[in-house]
């Protein structure tokens, strides 16, 4: 059960490394999630490789922001220079570039990012067939949820990597759009400027209703220890080294249940809090207790003990056990053999001379040689031959062991490559100009019109069976909207659906695919799967794939692929998913008044569908007038949440036929500026 550190730059490199963690990750370039972070370069890659593997500490590396078509050739350069480095493992979230990877690199590990939303069984299920490693599951899952995966990863040989301390996002990972339309800012390309931890309001909250208490779990290893978790992770690449240094030392007492632990979390309080911590996910005590924002004193008290924490990583760490069998005989060379269980090396010099007084001991020997300074290695055995009446001088003994150790360093440091070989996909797929469907997607199935006015309605799966029978028997095409976030799905309503006439599925998260292909849906995979460029794409494995909405109009029109593609043309978007909904834990859901409001007093919608909460934009997404956009597109997406079913009918009629302009407060998204 690895600890795994957090490292934005060579200093928490080093921080993390002497406190006490198994691994590390880390970013290089602009393809990480934590763009602002100092970061490392390709030139980088193979010292850090070096310093790690020296010190049996593996490397990591963050691969896992969205990426561009006409990034694909760095983002693949940075993949060579890690398969060159012999990196230990790269964290994806695009489903694209993954899958790019795995066939340029197969001996590759591939960790899926918490950015992919995977949070079920059937989420897992579906990366190993994808050929990944590890899965890094959503930090909003409770310990029910993680033991039930637990069980089916610890069967089927996928590691399961889980975060126990650091930053909570308000939304669902990898379904916050929160920065990128308000500021241009994209969370999933790594520059989130965190809007989430300004003034938020609503009734009877604390003004700062969007923003969580960082999470803390290290109470709980042991449990982790018995359900097979293979890595604990920690958030914080933006966070200072002594905050690293704090954290993974922390953790490493919790692993090892040493007796300092306690004393250790409450100078990580000390270091980085928001009122304290919370493992309110985990316990599934959603509340709001959950809440907090830096006060003015967790801030002094950070001040304060910062300078005590350097003690923790001041030292090298001597984690690397090492073998030791020695030989001192008469008349021969004295000899030294070295190893760390893989790695061997000998050394033969200095023929020992007749004690003149004294004979040395085995006992002057082993003192001696268990000495290992400023080294990464400790002594787990040592064996030692020596025939009597003989003296080995302090300084040969020195020299011997500083130079096996030395050369052990030197073959440990050794880099292994990982074979790369990187050909890019046939990408001169034919444009067939084609007149695009109108989908539209359902709030309640009260907004349906009484005309029959889109190619598909798509309504939630909570929604009731026999009024979605009667539509379908009056003419109506009805597809099935799955959740963006679930345990389970419910696979008998699911196929008593397809036995009424419902054959379409809006799959807004990758763990509904296999039941959904399995029980025989076409499916429609919604933005929420992020598809960024032509190869998640071209990868998805739905029928048909809207295009993310973070995207420019020239992005989109770069994007090539002979699977049926679309955008969403209409409709508020939602902006952040949220498993603890701000208003029901500051009031009830009985009178939801479903609005919170910013600090320029602007109201965002709130939600609640399938099992979560969404908070939507404050105005509707509209470029219905904008035809050059979504022409040779497959397919218009409408997304209706607050419309009455006249005006759903008017806006699928009278606005999409004329292309009329809208009359009302909108926003143009992104298309048109898209995001840093």
């Amino acid at each position: 059960m690895e600890i795994l550190s957090p490292v934005g730059n060579k200093n928490a490199l080093i921080s993390a490394v002497r406190s006490g963690a198994d691994a590390v990750y880390f970013g290089v370039g602009e393809f990480n999630a934590r763009r602002n972070a100092e970061n490392f370069s390709v030139n980088d890659l193979k010292e850090i490789s070096r310093y790690c593997h020296i010190r049996g500490v593996k490397a990591y590396l963050a691969l896992n922001t969205l990426v561009l078509d006409e990034e694909i050739d760095d983002a693949m350069n940075i993949v060579k220079h890690a398969c060159e480095a012999g990196i230990d493992g790269i964290i994806v979230n695009d489903a694209g570039l993954a899958e790019l990877i795995r066939k340029a690199a197969p001996n590759m590990p591939l960790h899926a990012s918490t950015q992919m939303t995977v949070h079920n069984v059937e989420g897992v299920k579906y990366l190993k067939e994808k050929g990944f490693k590890r899965v890094v599951l959503a930090r909003e899952n409770s310990l029910k949820d993680i033991e039930k995966i637990a069980n089916y990863a610890n069967k089927n040989n996928i590691e399961l990597e889980i975060f126990v301390q650091g930053a909570h996002c308000m939304s669902v990972s990898g379904q916050c759009l929160l920065s990128a339309v308000l500021g241009c800012r994209s969370g999933n390309r790594g520059l989130c400027a965190q809007p989430c931890r300004l003034p938020f309001k609503v009734k009877n909250g604390n003004g700062y209703d969007l923003s969580l208490k960082d999470m803390n779990l290290y109470e709980y290893f042991d449990i982790f220890r018995d359900l097979g978790i293979a890595s604990l992770k920690i958030e914080g690449r933006m966070k200072t080294q002594e905050y690293v240094a704090a954290a993974t030392y922390c953790a490493y007492l919790y692993k090892n249940n040493l007796p300092e632990k306690e004393k250790s979390l409450l100078v990580l309080k000390d270091v980085f809090s928001r009122s304290g911590f919370t493992d309110g996910y985990l316990t599934q005590k959603v509340n709001k207790d959950m809440f907090g924002i830096r006060q003015e004193e967790d801030i002094e008290k950070s001040k304060q003990i910062k300078n005590s924490i350097h003690e923790i990583y001041r030292k090298e760490r001597q984690n690397v056990g090492i073998f030791v069998k020695a030989s001192f005989k008469n008349n021969e060379k004295s000899k030294i053999c070295v190893s760390d269980g893989k790695n061997s090396v000998k050394i033969e010099r200095f023929i020992p001379e007749i004690a003149q007084n004294k004979a040395t001991t085995k006992d002057d020997i082993k003192e001696k040689l268990s000495k290992t300074g400023s080294t990464p290695y400790f002594i787990k055995e040592i064996d030692i031959e020596l025939d009597n009446n003989l003296f080995v001088s302090g300084k040969i003994l020195s020299d011997l062991k500083n130079k096996s150790l030395e050369n052990l360093t030197e073959l440990r440091s050794k880099i292994t490559p990982i074979p790369y070989y990187f050909q890019k996909e046939n990408k001169n797929f034919e444009n067939i100009e084609l007149i695009p469907e109108k989908f539209a997607l359902i709030h309640d199935l009260s907004q349906i019109p009484d005309e029959n006015c889109a190619d598909i309605f798509f309504v939630p799966l909570s929604s009731d069976l026999e009024k979605i029978k009667k539509l379908v028997e009056k003419g109506y095409n009805i597809g099935i909207k799955t959740p963006v976030f679930f345990n389970e799905l419910d696979e008998s309503k699911l196929k008593a659906l397809k036995e009424i006439g419902v054959d379409f599925a809006y799959m807004q998260n990758i763990s509904a695919y296999r039941i959904l292909r399995k029980i025989g849906f076409e499916i429609v995979g919604a933005p929420s799967l992020n598809i960024f460029n032509s190869y998640s794409l071209q990868h998805c494995p739905a029928d048909y794939c809207a295009l993310s909405v973070e995207l420019s109009e020239s992005q989109i029109n770069a994007i090539n692929s002979d699977k049926p593609k679309g955008l969403i043309i209409y409709g508020n978007l939602p902006l952040m998913i949220f498993r603890n909904c701000p208003i029901r834990v500051n009031n009830t859901c009985k009178n939801c008044n479903n609005i919170i409001t910013d600090r320029k007093n602007i109201n965002f919608p709130i939600f609640c569908e399938d099992n979560v909460s969404a908070m939507y934009n404050s105005v509707p997404l509209y470029v219905i007038d904008k035809p050059n956009l979504y022409k040779n597109k497959d397919f218009a997406l409408f997304n209706f949440t607050l419309e009455s079913k006249n005006t759903v009918e008017k806006i699928l009629t009278e606005n999409y036929n004329k292309k009329s302009a809208c009359n009302t407060k909108f926003t143009r998204g992104l298309y048109f500026k898209g995001v840093l």
